[in-house]
C-alpha cells in the first residue's frame, strides 16, 4: 500500500477532525491549529495516521497521534519525523508529550524523547488543556525532546 505524507490544510479539517473523533480523542483545536498537523494518507486520499503539535512560544506539545492499525512501525516513524521536522521549521525547539501506556515509553525513547518529572513541566505548557487533562490520568508520563 502507498502512503503519503503531508501538511494538514483548511480544507482538511472536517475530515481531520471526523477522523480522529472516530478515534475517541478530542477534536478540540483542530480548526486553529491546521497548519501544525502532519496528515498520512492512503492512495485513494483516505487519512490513516495523523498528529499535530499545539506550540506555546518555542515550545510546542504533541497531540492528537491517530494511527490506522494497517500501518507498520516505520510508518509511525516517518510520521513523527516529519511532525518534528516541522516544529524545527515553526521555530518550536521543545517538544512534550504525554501517554499512559507504558509500551509507548520504550518507542518514544528511541524517537529521541526522554521521560520527565511532571512537576519540571514549564508553566507555559500548563496553559494548554490539552496537557493539563492528559496529567489528570495517574498513569501519564510526560516526555520531551528538545531540538
Amino acid at each position: 500500500m502507498f502512503y503519503q505524507l503531508k501538511i494538514a490544510e483548511n480544507q482538511d479539517i472536517e475530515r481531520l477532525t471526523m477522523f480522529v473523533e472516530k478515534a475517541g480523542i478530542s477534536s478540540e483545536g483542530i480548526a486553529d491549529l491546521i497548519d501544525y498537523f502532519v496528515l498520512m494518507e492512503n492512495g485513494e486520499k483516505e487519512i490513516v495516521a495523523c498528529i499535530g503539535v499545539e506550540p506555546v512560544n518555542k515550545t510546542g506539545l504533541l497531540r492528537s497521534l491517530v494511527v490506522s492499525d494497517k500501518l507498520k512501525q516505520a510508518h509511525i516513524v516517518t510520521l513523527f519525523q516529519s511532525i518534528q521536522t516541522l516544529a524545527e521549521k515553526r521555530g518550536i525547539t521543545n517538544l512534550f508529550l504525554v501517554t499512559n501506556k507504558e509500551a509507548s515509553v520504550q518507542f518514544l525513547s528511541l524517537m529521541g524523547f526522554q521521560k520527565l518529572n511532571s512537576e519540571l513541566v514549564p508553566a507555559e505548557m500548563m496553559t494548554i488543556d490539552h496537557m493539563k487533562d492528559s496529567l489528570e490520568d495517574p498513569n501519564a508520563k510526560v516526555m520531551i525532546k528538545s531540538s
